[in-house]
């Protein structure tokens, strides 16, 4: 079951950053499509089950936000990386997307070392 839901929540990830990174070529060059509603649909509904995944992994791993540093540092993360996300998309402003990418390579990185620390965690170790 683990497995499972390991490899769900990568693949999510790696969808939910794909549509990110669309929706801000979209948002650049063909302002119209960004407001598509099967793409929003699609964003919401992969983000959704992005987040229903990561809540499974907490359960099933019994490490929780504000419990485990390296969890808690994925969450408050995620608020940083959305924030500067919809800034980006909706702005259409490079410096948030660059930003945002920035956090998702440390959210990589925590999620790899199991350490806030990221990806110096890694190097340390």
């Amino acid at each position: 079951m683990y497995m499972a839901l390991k490899h769900s929540h990568i693949g999510f990830v790696y969808l939910s950053f794909i549509l990110f990174l669309v929706r801000f070529g979209l948002a650049n060059y063909k302002p119209a499509l960004n407001g598509n509603k099967a793409l929003n649909i699609a964003t919401h509904g992969i983000n959704a089950l992005l987040l229903a995944t990561a809540g499974a992994l907490c359960v099933t791993l019994s490490q929780y936000p504000f419990e485990a540093a390296w969890v808690t540092a994925k969450l408050l993360g995620l608020i940083a990386y959305v924030v500067l996300g919809v800034i980006a998309i909706k702005k259409v402003n490079v410096k948030a997307f660059v930003l945002a990418i920035v956090v998702f390579v440390y959210l990589f990185g925590v999620a790899k070392a199991q350490s806030a620390l990221s990806w110096v965690g890694m190097l340390i170790a």
